[in-house]
């Protein structure tokens, strides 16, 4: 009886599922180990907040925007059930024009595809003004930079890059990201009626 209940229980949940949220982006997005990552955690927010959703990491670990429309092309055949797209194109093409311009095709290649999208920028390749602006330009929601009211300090932060700034950030930092991308996707889904 108690195998049976779990069967029951197990469909339940399969077909509760609403839809996937694709997280395209970088090692800010997948974090050194995949199962610390912010989209973890943001699973766990939106089943606790009752969202039928999933969160796909799509984060590969050094990767730049040149070679991130390729990944969403395959990523959205591969998902076709994916209504929202974070797109976290990170700093690790740090020159503006090369990190800019694949972006901004990545961007327009989701607004013709009529996918809210959700924009997560890095300091270190533009300001929140020049992001938004971005952000404006093609119909999508800014989130502001990535690391965006996180602690720089060693609760939050590994101090793993050179530079300075704070590198990636640590698993409580991951959750606090977590939370503060929940109240942009309830946004989403309620300003373009996702269900």
């Amino acid at each position: 009886m108690k195998f049976l209940l779990a069967i029951f229980a197990c469909l339940a949940s399969v077909n509760s599922f609403g839809f996937e949220i694709f997280a395209l982006g970088t090692s800010n997005t997948n974090c050194k180990n995949s199962g610390q990552a912010y989209t973890t955690r943001l699973n766990e927010l939106l089943a606790q907040d009752k969202i039928y959703a999933t969160v796909i990491n799509a984060g590969v670990d050094g990767d730049r925007p040149a070679f991130m429309m390729t990944r969403l092309e395959q990523g959205l055949k591969a998902n076709p059930n994916t209504k929202i797209v974070i797109f976290e194109p990170g700093p690790n093409e740090r020159n503006p024009r090369f990190n800019l311009g694949p972006s901004e095709e990545v961007l327009a290649y989701l607004q013709k595809q009529n996918m809210p999208t959700i924009y997560v920028s890095h300091v270190w390749i533009q300001s929140n003004e020049e992001a938004q602006a971005l952000a404006s330009k093609y119909g999508v929601y800014y989130y502001g930079h990535w690391n965006k009211n996180i602690p720089t300090d060693n609760d939050h932060r590994l101090f793993d890059m050179p530079g300075g700034g704070g590198g990636h950030m640590t698993v409580l930092g991951y959750q606090k990201w977590a939370q503060y991308m929940l109240p942009m996707i309830q946004q989403v889904i309620k300003e373009k009626n996702i269900k």
